[in-house]
């Protein structure tokens, strides 16, 4: 099965693509290192094609409350739009935004679930 872990180079995407790839899967690595941009869309629709999942595992640079729904907001969109034209069947992100916030729903989460919503 090809998964599209975006995030791919990171601190939870590395291991996770060392663990899917162990398990037989093909994985592909998205982050602006690899060509594929979540937040400018770049590289998203080649990464995605014939995809049966994707798991969005990016980190915002900023956990203050204006900066991480500005990074959310972008790739979010440009990821649900990409996985929907590419026929993507499963999409997952992992957050950890509220993890620490007196907030019971912060900003950033809210507003993630507002556009996935309007995706499903």
């Amino acid at each position: 099965m090809k998964i599209v872990i975006i995030g791919g180079t990171g601190l939870i995407g590395q291991p996770l693509v060392g663990l899917l790839s162990a398990e037989g899967h093909e994985v592909v690595a998205a982050s602006p290192s690899t060509g594929i941009d979540a937040l400018t869309g770049a590289g998203l629709a080649q990464a995605l094609t014939d995809a049966a999942a994707v798991v969005d595992v990016s980190n915002a640079p900023s956990f203050e409350d204006e900066a991480a729904l500005a990074f959310f907001r972008s790739p979010t969109t440009n990821l649900l739009e990409a996985a929907r034209h590419a026929g993507v069947r499963h999409v997952i992100a992992l957050s950890v935004v509220a993890s620490c916030s007196p907030d019971p729903q912060p900003p950033a989460d809210t507003a993630i679930e507002c556009i996935a919503s309007a995706f499903c």
